[in-house]
């Protein structure tokens, strides 16, 4: 199960980047040209493998984090405990979930190593709403099927929300982790805990 989790960081690393900011292009093609500027950075910082884990963070924050809709994922995040939640928590808990994400995708990039992604045929889009296919091929491990999911908004521009490996969405597995650490130590605890990772 890690080995899959660590697999799933890395590739919702490796294609959530700089593409997204075209409104005319569907999101696969979006998704499909995101690939050679991400690929370029991280050969340029990790050309003898030795890249720190700032220089991936620099990376993260260019490249993904802007092309990402981390207020969405927040809130979907706090799931019922939005409810209630003042606007300094909601403000410092959006900027904990972007240092989180920042931090465990800069991991993920780290462990590249020159998967090879297929994207398929298939997309769907539904009033806004937009889900990607896609196959990671290594030739040293069995192939991970992903699914982007993506959303339109008021500007016109697609951002990635969740990404699903094996069936597995990421932002669900999270969610459950939150709402429960929610429950048990309170909102600011959990906050403190995601900005500290």
């Amino acid at each position: 199960m890690t080995k899959l989790v660590n697999s799933f960081l890395l590739i919702a690393a490796l294609f959530t980047a700089t593409a997204f900011a075209s409104e005319d292009r569907s999101p696969k093609q979006l998704l499909e040209s995101v690939t050679a500027d991400l690929f370029v950075d991280i050969a340029n910082v990790n050309a003898k493998g030795d890249a720190s884990s700032e220089a991936m963070a620099n990376i993260v924050e260019k490249r993904l984090l802007p092309h990402m809709d981390i207020k969405f994922v927040s809130y979907k995040l706090l799931g019922k405990h939005i409810k209630g939640l003042r606007r300094d928590q909601a403000v410092d808990f959006i900027a904990a979930v972007e240092h989180y994400l920042t931090v465990t995708y800069a991991g993920a990039l780290m462990k590249y190593t020159g998967q090879k992604v297929i994207f398929d045929q298939s997309q769907l889009i539904d009033d806004g709403y937009a889900t990607v296919k896609t196959q990671i091929v290594d030739d040293n491990a069995p192939a991970i099927d992903l699914h982007f999911k993506l959303r339109q908004g008021k500007d016109k521009q697609w951002k990635v929300y969740d990404i699903v490996a094996e069936g597995i969405s990421l932002l669900s597995a999270k969610q459950k982790e939150v709402l429960q650490r929610i429950s048990q130590v309170g909102i600011d605890e959990v906050t403190h805990e995601l900005a500290s990772k």
